[in-house]
């Protein structure tokens, strides 16, 4: 096995497979699919697009079953470790471990569904995009058309539904309208959100049917002041979100939701925030996870220069590497992603 996949073998070996592959699928709006967020795996990884296969084609494709043997073997070599958070990954406590086939093709369908439907957000983060998404009627009309013809079947076995990787489930009428065509459809089905907080409030999720089913949220903020929020979340809203982080917060002191987490990308502009956000995390007593920037093929400069700070070219790389240096990576309110965590060992050397 490639070296730079060690920390997966190391962990894994000792507990269990990862279970992703097995259990899992991530549903983008081109409609690409893959059995682990695209950013988690090599391009390589993608198992088939909707466009062009049904779902059972693609559940069980030539390259979703060679991904599945793969790890069967104790490989991983269609994995990204730049990103994947390892044992402390997000998205593998989100998949249910009871009544996992660890089998190459699967007989049933995924008992975690995660859907980014379209690109509808109510704002504009430098790291995505330049401005505000909103679809045209005719794109809106196709997309509503797949959630029946396409997206509720694939949710036949599903325990949770997670949304959104692309937009924001509040903001995207798309979305709205499958959370809601979905809560109605699988009275059992419980859901995690994505969001950038703004819409989270109860108002909404009595809406669209929820209240009582939410797992997890996670609140991407990138900020821990109100002043940064705003470099970096343009037509954002810091006083809709801190009021409405307040609620989740009571929420999961009531047991009434089972997690919340703050996701904090990495950039230009909010990098010397890093200590203060796991301090802000303290305060909710929550996990804040740091990721660094992906490509989503928006905005990706600011000031001529780009915004993805963890290059060793970046001007500011070096005061980025001073901050993890001096930051403790992972404790129960701070995980960072693998990207960080070299850079933290580099220093060391």
């Amino acid at each position: 096995m490639n070296v730079k996949f060690n920390f997966l073998k190391k962990f894994f070996k000792k507990k269990f497979i990862c279970p992703g592959a097995f259990s899992q699928v991530y549903i983008y709006h081109d409609g690409r699919v893959f059995l682990c967020p695209d950013c988690f795996m090599t391009k390589e990884a993608e198992i088939g697009n909707l466009n062009d296969n049904s779902f059972d084609e693609i559940w069980n494709s030539k390259r979703a079953v060679q991904i599945r043997e793969e790890i069967l073997k104790g490989k991983y070599n269609y994995c990204a470790p730049s990103m994947c958070f390892s044992k402390s990954n997000y998205n593998i406590r989100l998949v249910p471990f009871k009544d996992i086939e660890y089998k190459s093709v699967q007989k049933s369908y995924p008992k975690m569904v995660c859907i980014g439907a379209d690109w509808e957000c109510n704002a504009s983060c430098i790291m995505c995009r330049k401005e505000i998404c909103r679809l045209s009627d005719e794109e809106l009309k196709v997309c509503n058309e797949k959630i029946n013809g396409i997206y509720i079947p694939i949710l036949k076995d599903a325990k949770t539904l997670t949304v959104s990787t692309t937009g924001d489930p509040f903001a995207s009428r798309n979305t709205r309208l499958l959370i809601k065509t979905a809560a109605e459809t699988y009275p059992n089905l419980k859901f995690n959100l994505i969001t950038n907080g703004i819409l989270c409030d109860k108002y909404n999720c009595d809406e669209l049917g929820i209240t009582d089913r939410i797992l997890n949220v996670m609140v991407s903020i990138h900020a821990s002041n109100q002043e940064t929020y705003n470099n970096v979340v343009k037509n954002g809203n810091w006083e809709k979100v801190v009021k409405n982080i307040n609620r989740l917060k009571e929420l999961k002191e009531q047991k009434k939701i089972q997690g919340l987490y703050f996701a904090f990308v990495v950039n230009s502009q909010n990098f010397e925030d890093i200590p203060n956000f796991i301090e802000f995390a303290k305060k909710y007593n929550v996990q804040a996870l740091f990721w660094n920037c992906i490509d989503w093929g928006g905005n990706t400069e600011t000031n001529g220069e780009s915004i993805d700070i963890v290059k060793p070219y970046h001007s500011k790389f070096p005061k980025l590497v001073e901050i993890i240096k001096n930051t403790e990576l992972e404790t129960p309110y701070s995980h960072f992603s693998i990207a960080f965590q070299n850079i933290k060992k580099s220093v060391k050397k």
